[in-house]
């Protein structure tokens, strides 16, 4: 009786393996999705930059509302980020113009 039973949860156990594992092994799968090109992989990174500048103003913003930052430094460290702001958008400017009109899942919906 025990013999029959270890068959019976092995077979169950390989029908479990076999409807968990089957979306990943089936032959009719489809298409992996497509590797994002160089100028998406880009184009990604400079927005995350840009967003991540932003925050880091916005943070600066707060922490001299508060009195964190002395006036000095604010300064200093507004100046700083702002051309970082600058230089990255500009970076991602060019790499727009650069690829035209192309438009991606990365690409910011357009203002008519």
């Amino acid at each position: 009786m025990s013999v029959l039973v270890v068959i019976a949860v092995a077979g169950l156990v390989a029908a479990a393996v076999l409807v968990v594992a089957w979306p990943f092994v089936s032959p009719d799968r489809g298409e992996g999705e497509p590797a994002l090109t160089s100028h998406q992989i880009e184009r990604i990174e400079l927005l995350e930059r840009r967003d991540a500048l932003y925050a880091s103003l916005r943070d600066l913003e707060q922490e001299a509302r508060i009195g964190k930052v002395d006036a000095a430094e604010y300064e200093d460290e507004r100046r700083r980020l702002r051309s970082e702001v600058a230089q990255t958008l500009g970076r991602l400017d060019a790499l727009d113009s650069k690829h035209g009109s192309e438009q991606d899942e990365t690409a910011l919906p357009r203002e008519g």
